[in-house]
């Protein structure tokens, strides 16, 4: 957190200590990740330092933080929009910062508790993102103007001088453009930690120095409204696009989204764009006109009132509609194949110089996208499925050798399977795609869910539809979006049971029951915080960005860091061994 002193000051509420190790391999005082031809004065001030210690045993343990205070100005006004390049503090970049810690005492590493390390907002550890003065290149100038929103607890009060709204009056309302979120909040001691995300430091024969964790922290920019906006409202022709499968809360995300451009901004003109993609230039369909009228009580039905639909992301064909009907604002709600579409007009709309802000707002029940903490109708999708699993464990419990099987959605990843078996409670077995499992043998499934049967008269079984997949024949290839088709775990599973053993066996497949309701009442607080935030990064100049949480922050990231890969469960992550000790299932091991 960044708190503002006094004029132009700044310093870090909860200073970070970084040690800086001094051995054969590394001159004295040199921060590891620093080159050697890198002074550390080159790192100064302006900036914030951060200085670490280390107990005599060498052990990298940090000791109580001193006061750390370091200056810096406000942004200039030019460079790239993600995050303040235009602080001051000299020409040459400082290098990216890392917390590292070694483990071992004996391999002659010695602690400089005088040097010190250097970051600053702007610098090498944010995470940039494309500001449309990057970009655009129309007639116009790119203006920066004061914004219309308020609170009704910040708005002007007739007849009193508030003063004008700019980044050192922020009245509350605003969050600074220096605001930043760490995007990782843990940094590991040992490589065999839970989940860790580290390893030894080798030298160049390959023998090992030490255990070392480093941790390089980086920097998201603060979500949230700013005090100068770089659209005039009445100008603003803003689209919502919904693609891909339905989500509980897609309703409260449009609905947010329209209720922060009209009430928020005064925007008068917000078209909904019907079916998808391809909705923007399709024969035949037609904008559905937004306002907060019709936008109203859509909270309390599942599914999307401006449709949904995969595929379509012919993007010139896209960018020319944008360009027709004069739309500046595209906020795109889906998931990562949607995301990568959004992320290509946003790139096709950069390339013609054009003044147009691309948001995405992640969508998918599956959990499966990088970095934030979660996505919106994960919770609701969860609170459903475990409903499911209630039932089959009912059914599993009043038939003779009954076994209760579940087929849940996921696609690649085993989120919503791993969080409704654990909140469920009465789950035997989940098998998840992330962990590989046999069936046969003595330490198959088949053979423990006969066991199972045996001792206690009945099991329930939780499938994600990714899992066993070499078990199955898919029909190959991708569907509209992109994604691959996938076999049918659970009826083959079902098949399988009851070929060995004698059972009387119930499947369920809530598939388009667990997507197709409404939000429950955590994510639609989520979608209203999704949908608002949306609109303060286009109107902030953002483009290419993603809304989402990340350590409880709401933050705005670039598209690509989103959809580098999908996200999975870590079949050594805390969540998977909880669940192994929920239902006492083994490794199914051939």
């Amino acid at each position: 957190a960044l708190n503002r002193l006094d004029g132009d000051a700044l310093a870090l509420a909860a200073p970070i200590r970084l040690p800086v190790r001094r051995s054969a391999h590394t001159p004295a005082g040199r921060p590891v990740g620093v080159s050697r031809t890198t002074p550390l004065a080159a790192l100064g001030s302006p900036s914030h330092s951060v200085s670490g210690v280390c107990a005599s045993n060498g052990v990298g343990i940090p000791s109580a933080p001193s006061s750390i205070r370091g200056r810096t100005r406000a942004r200039t006004g030019t460079g790239t929009g993600g995050g303040g390049a235009g602080v001051a503090g000299g020409d040459s970049a400082p290098a990216r910062a890392v917390l590292a810690r070694d483990d071992v005492s004996d391999d002659g590493v010695a602690w400089d508790e005088s040097a010190r390390y250097t970051w600053r907002v702007g610098g090498a550890n944010d995470i940039p993102i494309v500001h449309l003065r990057d970009v655009y290149r129309g007639t116009e100038p790119l203006v920066a103007r004061q914004s219309p929103f308020c609170t009704k607890s910040s708005c002007p009060i007739p007849g009193l001088p508030t003063g004008a709204r700019t980044p050192l009056n922020l009245n509350r309302t605003f969050v600074s453009e220096l605001d930043r979120v760490l995007l990782k909040s843990m940094t590991f001691g040992s490589p065999d930690s839970l989940s860790a995300e580290c390893d030894f430091e080798c030298d160049v024969n390959g023998e090992r120095l030490c255990n070392t964790c480093e941790f390089e922290p980086e920097f998201c920019i603060r979500a949230g409204p700013r005090a100068e906006i770089y659209f005039k409202p009445s100008e603003v022709h803003a689209a919502i696009v919904n693609c891909g499968g339905l989500c509980p809360g897609i309703n409260d995300v449009i609905r947010s989204l329209v209720n922060t451009l009209e009430v928020g901004y005064d925007v008068k003109k917000i078209s909904g764009i019907r079916f998808g993609f391809s909705g923007f230039f399709k024969d035949g369909v037609e904008n559905l006109p937004l306002s907060r009228k019709t936008v109203r009580n859509i909270q309390s039905q599942g599914g999307s009132i401006v449709g949904c639909g995969r595929g379509g992301g012919d993007v010139n064909q896209i960018v020319n509609a944008i360009e027709r009907q004069g739309m500046n604002m595209i906020f795109v709600i889906g998931g990562n194949g949607s995301h990568a579409g959004a992320n290509a007009i946003s790139q096709e709309c950069a390339k013609r110089g054009l003044k147009v802000s691309v948001v995405g707002i992640p969508k998918t029940i599956d959990n499966d996208i990088l970095h934030i903490d979660k996505t919106f109708g994960f919770d609701t999708a969860v609170e459903e499925a475990q409903k499911a699993i209630k039932a089959a464990a009912t059914e599993a419990r009043s038939a003779l050798n009954g076994i209760g099987v579940v087929k849940l959605m996921g696609r690649q990843s085993g989120f919503i399977a791993m969080n409704a078996a654990l909140a469920n409670g009465d789950t035997d077995v989940c098998l998840i795609p992330e962990v590989d499992f046999a069936m046969e043998g003595p330490n198959g499934a088949v053979a423990h869910i006969k066991n199972l049967v045996a001792s206690q008269g009945y099991a329930v079984v939780v499938l994600a539809e990714g899992a066993g997949q070499e078990y199955v024949m898919g029909a190959g290839g991708t569907d509209a979006g992109g994604n691959p088709v996938l076999g049918d775990i659970g009826p083959w599973f079902c098949k399988r049971l009851k070929a060995e053993m004698s059972c009387d066996v119930k499947y369920i497949d809530p598939t388009y029951m667990v997507r197709g309701c409404k939000a429950n009442a955590q994510d639609s607080i989520y979608c209203a915080i999704l949908g608002q935030n949306a609109v303060h990064g286009a109107f902030a100049g953002f483009t290419g960005i993603s809304v989402g949480m990340v350590n409880t922050h709401a933050v705005f990231l670039p598209i690509e860091r989103l959809i580098e890969k999908e996200r999975l469960v870590d079949p050594d992550g805390k969540n998977w061994h909880r669940l192994l000790t929920a239902t006492g299932q083994p490794d199914f091991v051939s």
